[in-house]
């Protein structure tokens, strides 16, 4: 089969993929909330990953051979898959929490058996009521008081069975005034409880504290970039709650989590930003979440197949980065010297069949994904072997004298030269 026939065979599938992928994401936008199941949803779920898992393989391989003028084309169906892909998704899990959560309520109570106690309906099995457990640590202090104020504290329940449901919640190990020796009632207890950790100038300083020292994000996994998004909120939600203004910290929040940002991310994140407004965090948060659920949830994982798949050279190359995936010997494939001996095409051939990244060489994830530096010739996104322009120089007239060694790395050229 010709290159032709096996570009227009990937055209077709990529189409196919693109199509499958807006379809999913039709459904899941105008159905809702339309009463399918958690199994429903999960398999939606399947279905899109897979259809993107098919659109990115048959999209790499184009690329790959793409013209620079046929670049722009590329990289616009990229964004608008890579965009319905996420919202797809985040909605998806949104909805599959929601079931769980809300099929988990109903079950809970079927199930729980209530008595009288003192005039009121009171739930004698402690566990229903999912106060957060408290274990003395100030950044916890203001969910476990809201919830429990909220579940317990205003209720009508007895003062024994509230002080019964405090000394659950609190771990008396860590906070030894809620200890087993008595120390007064309820009301006693919970007041030196607030007296203690209820300290808004010191929650406040916490807080603040723990978004500027935000964890730099040094990968491009899902679990990183929620990382990042859930310390955020969380964050901003306790300052929120103690009625401080996070809403007008845009100016100052936007740029201090784009530095924890990992290189791509963080330039994905400033081409999209083309006005002169200062952004708002709320949309940099959503950006981050819907580029969260387009990645794979482990960077490692690619790492792990490999030794369980010893017949495929581009696995191989993962798990042992000092064998060669071209030839087998113990070097890198950039300085592979069969693969330095080939032209352009044969180069470009060779990577493609070992499935590996036209960036870094390296298997388990795209150039488009790629977080390793461009080409040092041209600036693009492939490796240095990869650059026609310079592939392209390096065989012109001027330097057919030293043609034997034409495809090796620039200063053997300039080496075998001069000799």
């Amino acid at each position: 089969m010709n290159k032709a026939c096996i570009g227009m065979a990937e055209l077709n599938l990529r189409a196919s993929a693109v199509k499958a992928i807006k379809r999913i994401h039709a459904r899941v936008r105008d159905g809702g909330d339309d009463g399918r199941d958690v199994f429903q949803l999960q398999q939606e779920l399947k279905s899109i990953e897979t259809h993107f898992g098919r659109f990115v393989d048959n999209h790499n391989h184009l690329v790959g051979e793409a013209a620079p003028s046929e670049m722009v084309t590329h990289d616009s169906l990229w964004e608008t898959v890579e965009e319905l892909y996420g919202e797809a998704c985040s909605t998806l899990h949104r909805l599959i929490a929601t079931s769980t959560v809300d099929s988990n309520a109903s079950e809970g109570a079927r199930n729980v058996p209530t008595t009288t106690l003192e005039g009121c309906s009171v739930d004698l099995k402690l566990d229903p009521l999912a106060i957060p457990p408290f274990d003395g640590d100030m950044c916890k202090w203001l969910a476990f008081k809201d919830a429990f104020e909220t579940l317990v504290h205003n209720s009508a329940y007895p003062e024994a069975f509230k002080l019964g449901k405090l000394r659950q919640a609190v771990n008396a190990s860590t906070v030894p005034l809620i200890g087993g020796i008595y120390s007064g009632g309820y009301q006693e207890v919970w007041k030196a409880l607030k007296e203690r950790y209820d300290n808004k100038k010191h929650l406040a300083e916490i807080h603040v504290s723990r978004f500027l020292n935000l964890k730099v994000a040094t990968q491009e996994s899902s679990q990183a970039l929620l990382a990042v998004v859930d310390t955020v909120h969380e964050s901003l939600r306790a300052l929120r709650v103690m009625e401080i203004p996070v809403d007008q910290w845009d100016a100052l929040a936007v740029p201090i989590v784009v530095s924890k940002l990992p290189p791509v991310t963080k330039r994905d994140w400033c081409m999209k930003c083309t006005t002169t407004e200062i952004p708002r965090l709320d949309d940099l948060l959503k950006f981050l979440e819907r580029r969260a659920h387009s990645l794979s949830p482990e960077p490692s994982a690619v790492l792990v197949a490999p030794r369980q798949q010893r017949s495929v050279k581009s696995h191989v190359v993962s798990a042992e980065r000092a064998q060669c995936a071209h030839c087998g010997a113990t070097h890198r494939i950039a300085k592979c010297p069969a693969l330095s001996a080939m032209n352009i095409e044969q180069r470009y051939e060779a990577v493609k069949s070992l499935r590996l990244c036209y960036n870094c060489l390296r298997a388990g994830h795209s150039s488009r994904q790629c977080p390793s530096g461009s080409c040092r010739n041209c600036g693009r996104k492939h490796n240095t072997i990869l650059c026609r322009e310079r592939f392209t120089n390096i065989a012109s007239p001027e330097s057919t004298s030293t043609s034997p060694v034409s495809n090796t790395a620039p200063g053997k050229v300039q080496t075998t030269s001069a000799a």
